[in-house]
């Protein structure tokens, strides 16, 4: 039975990982259960109670009769800079690395920027 537990929770931490790194982002479906259990070889069952586990996470919401689906990373508590990632994307576009560090360092600081 350690096995199936070992199973389960391999599967969930694996789609964890995907998620976290964005190779899934928010909003997108997941792959059917049906399709990761053909594609592993595994029961059904096995990978439906990994994406139950990733529901209770917070980190898909499970639609009846039309799948799972990535949720916003703001709902994870433990990700919470995450929001800054799209501010830090764009102004890469028109700023150094330094340059964003500096500002950044000096907003923790209190100090007011050059």
């Amino acid at each position: 039975m350690n096995e199936k537990i070992d199973l389960y929770l391999r599967i969930k931490n694996d789609i964890q990982h995907l998620i976290e790194t964005g190779a899934y982002l928010e909003g997108e479906a997941l792959p059917s259960v049906r399709k990761i259990a053909m594609d592993l070889g595994v029961n059904p069952n096995t990978v439906m109670k990994s994406y139950q586990l990733l529901e209770t996470d917070g980190l898909i919401e499970i639609i009846p009769k039309k799948g799972a689906y990535v949720k916003s990373f703001q709902s994870k508590p433990t990700s919470e800079l995450s929001i800054l990632d799209p501010m830090i994307n764009k102004l890469k576009e028109n700023h150094n690395n330094d340059e964003i560090i500096k500002h950044i360092k000096a907003l923790l600081g209190g100090k007011k920027n050059d």
